[in-house]
C-alpha cells in the first residue's frame, strides 16, 4: 500500500478526467474514485447511437476501460502513470435509450503491471456488459 505522500493525488485525477475532450465528446464522467473503486456514467444521447439505434459498442467498451482505469489509480504511486494493454469485454444486452453506470475495481497491482475488472448496467441496474483490463504502469507521462 502506498503512504499518503506517495500516491497520487485522487482529486486532480478526477477532476482532469472530467475535464478530458475525450470524455466529453462521448458524455462520460467519473462520478468517484477511491481505493475501493470508480463510479463512470455516460449520459446516453443520440451521438451514441449505431446503425441500428443502440448504444456503439465503443462508447461501452470506452466505459469498461475508463472505469477499470480509474479503479487503479489510487494505487499509483506519484509519477505513476498507466497504459492499457489488454481488453475483453463480454456484451450481456443492448441499450437503446439511457444512461450507462460502470463500476471498477482493481484487481491486482504488481510492480510493472495491473489488473482491473468493470460492471456496466443500467437505470435499472440491468446488467448490460462485464469486462476486464490489463495495463503497463509507466512513470514520466503526465500531462503538465
Amino acid at each position: 500500500m502506498n503512504t499518503p505522500t506517495e500516491q497520487i493525488n485522487v482529486k486532480e485525477i478526477h477532476s482532469r478526467a472530467n475535464e478530458c475532450p475525450f470524455y466529453k465528446t462521448i458524455s462520460m464522467a467519473i462520478l468517484a474514485v477511491n481505493e475501493e473503486g470508480s463510479l463512470l456514467r455516460v449520459t446516453s444521447d443520440v451521438k451514441h447511437q449505431n446503425l441500428w439505434g443502440t448504444m456503439h459498442g465503443g462508447v461501452i467498451a470506452a466505459l469498461v476501460d475508463s472505469s477499470c482505469g480509474s479503479s487503479i489509480a489510487p494505487h499509483l504511486k506519484k509519477g505513476e502513470t498507466i497504459v492499457t494493454i489488454s481488453l475483453h469485454i463480454d456484451y450481456i444486452a443492448g441499450v437503446i435509450e439511457g444512461n450507462l453506470t460502470g463500476r471498477g475495481k482493481m484487481i491486482h497491482r504488481g510492480s510493472r503491471l495491473a489488473r482491473a475488472e468493470a460492471v456496466i448496467t443500467n437505470e435499472d441496474e440491468k446488467l448490460i456488459a462485464k469486462g476486464y483490463a490489463s495495463f503497463m504502469i509507466t512513470s514520466g507521462h503526465q500531462k503538465k
